[in-house]
């Protein structure tokens, strides 16, 4: 009397181990498919951290400088970020920033003021962001419990590769001697990282890869 039983459910089983791992390989597979694949390295040269990454990306030109402008609102994109200033605005192309980092404990915040020049090219489908040391001076309340970067560099771009946007940066800073070497690597090579991944999943949602 339970043999039919015992068939039906010897076949159940026999389904779901072939399906389960169909289902496994899948999800791992679309978890794949969402992680982009960046390129980072971070060199200490004559007492500078010397960041370089880059990665292929669906955010055009002028949607990556319309990122930029939107972190006064919002900085979440960029991995460990507390608040971005617009100190000022001199023209269409360039802004001074005021950008305060959050520094594992017990060290303090790191504030760093830039220059960022942004220069597209002829038809404004490559980008490329200058960024330097601003002139501008931090406030004594802007300090309390700050430590200021200095000599902050860097060159952000979007360039065309073929069909395909690429998004590179190249930047540096004097080395932190309030944080220890092997510390402050690890910090730059994961900060650098999510903020990529942060700017591909950004660059996946229609409204802002949009040209």
């Amino acid at each position: 009397m339970n043999k039919p039983f015992t068939v039906i459910c010897i076949s159940r089983k026999l389904t779901f181990l072939f399906v389960l791992p169909m289902l496994i390989c899948s999800l791992f597979v679309n978890a794949t498919e969402q992680k982009p694949s960046i390129d980072v390295s971070i060199n200490d040269t004559e007492g500078k951290w010397q960041v370089e990454a880059k990665m292929q990306t669906q955010l055009s030109a002028i949607a990556f400088i319309k990122l930029l402008d939107s972190t006064p609102q919002s900085c979440a994109w960029m991995h460990n970020c507390k608040s971005v200033i617009l100190l000022k605005k001199s023209s269409d192309n360039t802004r001074e920033i005021q950008t305060r980092i959050d520094s594992p404990w017990p060290f303090s915040d790191r504030l760093i003021l830039t220059k960022s020049v942004i220069e597209f090219n002829q038809n404004r489908t490559e980008v490329t962001v200058y960024v330097s040391e601003s002139d501008l001076l931090p406030s004594a309340q802007d300090l309390e419990n700050s430590v200021l970067v200095k000599h902050p560099m860097g060159t952000w771009r979007v360039s065309l590769v073929g069909t395909q946007y690429e998004l590179s940066y190249v930047g540096s800073a004097d080395a932190d001697v309030f944080i220890p070497a092997f510390m402050l690597k690890h910090m730059l090579l994961q900060s650098t990282t999510k903020t990529f991944e942060n700017i591909y999943a950004l660059s996946q949602k229609p409204d802002e890869g949009s040209q």
